[in-house]
């Protein structure tokens, strides 16, 4: 206990007797097989980085099932099961390599924005109100008007998504180039009713996720094929699943239970959803041939809403085993603790505290 004193002086008087005792315990062979359970069970395990085998596997079925999907005519629902599992598998995991605090410091981010009750009570009143928008906008207006200024913004929203995207898996093999400015400056911004200097930065890795981001982008905006409309439509639904953080499960059963009734209502109760779904020339559904050859091609839809809603209670729930499981082996740890053990603890902790 003494080497959790402040004093310099109480510290240097005893840190002979505690490195004895842990000399002492390393030669039993108990120091290191015991330190090493404490570092394990205070660390998220290894299957949140975003090199997990399932992470990558997930990635590959998703390309594969497109790919085949071109070629061979596969059931649509196999097609959506296995769409729909893989984007849910993918941001739920790389959430919580994301919002984990060891990353959230090297960020800078303090808090991480979460919805709260009133926000899952008035999410469906809000998705209702855009939607209907939506619908009388596309009834009253002609959509060859409207569609390309929707390609517009959702193409610049896919740029975005998508360089976050790369940099993210890339950071863990060429992390050192976020750290090479390329380009920074100082853009005073003074429009009357908002007056601030930003400064704008970009670095060597903005540069390469830009371009690998352009290639799918610029091929959905000049030819909006299904391929280049679903690689963004995954990428929307991924980022959306790891950023929507839902705080416990009473929030996560009041939006559930929310847009169960709003699905009913808008879906099966008017034509409203189906006439913006197809309406809308925009990634925001996934698109499965059924029939390639056919004219025009036959093509069954999937909203990304059906996959990200699921998908942030799904991230939520595996966030909770993933805290009980690190909850339950620390304490587990703590129940059997010998008097050795309880040393190598402490040293344990304190250098992580000075750390």
């Amino acid at each position: 206990y003494c080497f959790f004193f402040n004093d310099t002086a109480t510290t240097e008087i005893y840190t002979e007797q505690i490195v004895g005792s842990v000399r002492c315990v390393q030669e039993t062979g108990i120091n290191a097989e015991y330190m090493g359970n404490i570092q394990n069970s205070q660390q998220r395990p290894m299957t949140t980085s975003p090199h997990n085998p399932g992470v990558i596997i997930s990635y590959v079925t998703l390309l594969a099932i497109n790919i085949l999907s071109s070629q061979f005519k596969i059931p649509v629902f196999v097609q959506m099961f296995v769409s729909a599992i893989a984007c849910i598998y993918i941001g739920s995991y790389t959430g919580i390599h994301l919002t984990s605090p060891k990353r959230l410091k090297e960020e800078g981010i303090e808090n991480i924005e979460s919805m709260t009750t009133k926000d899952a009570y008035m999410f469906p009143v809000y998705g209702s109100a855009v939607l209907f928008g939506l619908y009388l906008v596309f009834k009253f207006i002609d959509k060859s008007l409207l569609n390309p200024l929707f390609t517009l913004y959702f193409t610049f929203l896919a740029v975005i998504c998508l360089m976050n995207m790369f940099e993210y898996h890339l950071e863990s093999f060429i992390g050192g180039w976020k750290k090479i400015i390329v380009l920074q400056k100082k853009l005073n911004i003074n429009l009357g009713f908002y007056k601030n200097t930003e400064t704008i930065t970009i670095s060597q890795m903005n540069v390469l996720t830009l371009a690998l981001a352009l290639v799918p982008s610029l091929a959905y905006l000049f030819n909006k094929n299904w391929f280049t409309n679903n690689i963004i439509g995954i990428a929307f639904s991924i980022s959306g699943i790891q950023t929507l953080v839902i705080p416990n499960f009473k929030v996560g059963f009041i939006i559930l239970w929310g847009l169960f009734f709003y699905d009913i209502f808008w879906v099966y109760g008017t034509d409203v959803m189906l006439t913006v779904a197809k309406s809308v020339e925009a990634p925001i559904k996934l698109m499965f041939p059924v029939d390639l050859t056919a004219t025009p091609p036959q093509i069954s839809m999937l909203g990304l809403g059906d996959i990200v809603v699921p998908g942030i209670f799904v991230a939520l729930c595996l966030k909770y085993d993933f805290d009980r499981y690190l909850s339950v082996s620390y304490t587990h740890l703590r129940a059997h603790e010998t008097p050795e053990h309880l040393v190598c603890r402490l040293l344990l902790e304190k250098k992580k505290t000075y750390i």
